[in-house]
């Protein structure tokens, strides 16, 4: 970023060298966010018809992609696919189970997609709660269990950075629990590794669990590689948790989250949508593609 004062020494060197640096400086000022989606928000379309699916996925605007599953189709054969229409291939999700058992091989699918993050999805539990159905193990997580996923992070982090990719941790609510009165997200990431482990912050999970997303972004800074931007309305008179919605369709002030995240490092940005739907999936995305192109960050 060129300062006030650098602009004005090279201005003084001349009116052509303060002219190109002036113009540079506009160029880097409104540069717009890199357009990424996770894979999983169009899920069910792309099991129906991965290739048309992709390209309207890709006819919206997005550029940058996360997997969360390849479609039974190899690595490799899958990167063709999708570098052929034209898609970034960024970062890639897997839980801590998978993570525990076939580290080596995520590594190495993920060095064949040629990715520059690997995430992981959500936590590992002990053996009794793994049984649960989702939601209640997510509620069951405690302390014990966020220890055994922060040896697993350190450990798997330092292999990520050794094959030359970055590793994070995506949250959903269950991690803004307290435990002696801080956070198992805070917990978390005060006994991993910076230098290995990272942060995807999912801003939509973080709204619902009533945190702030400024506040985390301010906090970690430039440990945050990534978002997922998933909007929500604002939390029922019931207490229910909302359903996800099209971007700009919900309660979160995304130029201020986007443009915070931006000024702080963080390089990549997934709208994600989860079911249920309020209308056809692939209506949303573009209405999201539309609502990020927009969007004046």
């Amino acid at each position: 970023m060129i300062s006030r004062r650098s602009f004005l020494v090279s201005a003084g060197a001349g009116m052509a060298a303060g002219s190109m640096v002036s113009s540079i400086a506009f160029a880097n000022h409104h540069e717009k966010i890199p357009l990424g989606i996770q894979l999983w928000t169009v899920k069910s379309e792309a099991q129906k018809d991965l290739e048309g699916t992709l390209r309207k996925v890709y006819a919206a605007g997005f550029r940058d992609i996360e997997f969360a599953g390849f479609y039974d189709k190899s690595p490799a054969d899958l990167a063709k696919l999708m570098k052929g229409i034209g898609f970034n291939l960024v970062s890639t999700h897997h839980g801590a189970a998978d993570i525990a058992k076939k580290g080596d091989q995520i590594i190495a699918d993920a060095k064949t997609l040629g990715l520059k993050f690997i995430v992981c999805s959500s936590p590992g539990v002990s053996p009794e709660k793994d049984k649960l159905p989702w939601e209640e193990r997510m509620k069951a997580v405690d302390l014990n269990d966020w220890k055994w996923n922060a040896d697993l992070f350190n450990k798997f982090g330092k292999q990520v950075s050794d094959a030359g990719m970055k590793f994070g941790y995506h949250n959903h609510t269950a991690e803004f629990k307290k435990f002696d009165g801080v956070t198992a997200f805070d917990y978390l990431y005060g006994h991993t590794d910076p230098k290995h482990v990272n942060i995807e912050l999912d801003v939509g999970w973080v709204f619902v669990a009533g945190e702030d997303p400024i506040a985390i972004l301010n906090k970690y800074k430039d440990r945050v590689i990534a978002l997922h931007v998933k909007d929500f309305p604002k939390r029922g008179a019931g207490g229910k948790d909302p359903g996800s919605v099209a971007l700009g369709e919900g309660a979160i002030d995304w130029k201020k989250v986007i443009g915070t995240a931006k000024a702080n490092g963080t390089k990549a940005f997934f709208y994600e949508q989860e079911e249920p739907f309020t209308r056809p999936i692939l209506d949303s995305v573009k209405i999201s593609g539309d609502y990020l192109t927009k969007l004046a960050v």
